[in-house]
């Protein structure tokens, strides 16, 4: 790694001297650092990468908590925003119910009083609580709607949460089956190489033939260079002028044997 480095850093003070831009020098030092990247990548065994997965794989788990937290805050939120919802409308309901209440106490006499619950209440009190009770009920009526908005809203960001929980828990247990499956598949690679680069050792007995097969090579070329400038003639007559003698004694007695076995086959006829 030091050594490209020391070549990147020479190379850009090299193409900074004869003349290239800040820009060109930046865009060269990039090309040095991916290249030192994938090298060192390209280093990094199978092994140190499913380590380093599990790794990320525990960062999972201990984020698991965490993640549940938010889910059910969301959740809790999520109710606790309904049930305001409930209690507004409810609000609102029974101001509309006093309304109709007003209304009708209005439209049930001609006089300036009216009795409710025992008491005399005129027609004005009763016209000024019913203009209070509207109002009342328009706030109410418009903060039902806000805290529905609300509610809708929340709703819709809870259960996407919840969704995207489930989905990030499948996947982390995915991951999980999958660095075990990993795993083996590396320890099968493993045994495989292991397996066969156990094989016997025959580089010495390769060199022996190959000594043996030279050395066969060389006798023949010696007997063939012996055998130059020779005839089989010149053989033949060699062995005749060292051996004359002897061949014409043996020739002789072979002569006189054969003239003595036919001589004895002739008398006996």
């Amino acid at each position: 790694m030091k050594k490209i480095l020391g070549i990147g850093l020479g190379i850009a003070i090299t193409l900074f001297a004869v003349g290239f831009s800040f820009a060109e020098l930046g865009e060269y030092t990039r090309v040095v650092k991916n290249r030192m990247h994938s090298a060192v990548k390209d280093s990094i065994p199978l092994s140190v990468e499913i380590e380093r997965m599990e790794v990320l794989l525990t960062k999972l788990d201990d984020q698991v908590a965490s993640h549940k937290y938010l889910v059910a805050k969301s959740q809790i939120n999520l109710q606790e925003a309904e049930a305001e919802l409930k209690r507004h409308e409810s609000k609102s309901q029974n101001l509309f119910t006093e309304m109709k209440h007003l209304r009708s106490w209005i439209d049930a006499t001609e006089v300036a009083t009216v009795c409710v619950s025992g008491h005399r209440v005129s027609r004005t009190d009763i016209s000024t609580a019913l203009r209070h009770k509207l109002s009342a009920w328009k706030e109410s009526e418009a903060t039902v709607e806000a805290c529905a908005q609300t509610v809708g809203e929340h709703r819709k960001a809870t259960d996407a949460l919840t969704m995207q929980f489930t989905e990030w828990e499948n996947q982390r247990k995915l991951l999980g089956h999958r660095v075990e499956k990993l795993k083996a598949q590396v320890v099968a690679q493993q045994l495989k190489q292991e397996t066969s680069l156990a094989q016997l050792d025959q580089s010495d007995l390769a060199r022996a033939t190959r000594l043996a097969e030279d050395i066969e090579k060389e006798i023949r070329i010696n007997e063939a260079q012996a055998a130059l400038g020779t005839s089989p003639l010149d053989h033949v007559l060699q062995e005749q002028v060292d051996d004359s003698a002897d061949i014409t004694a043996e020739v002789d007695a072979v002569l006189n044997g054969q003239e003595k076995n036919d001589g004895k086959l002739t008398s006996n006829f």
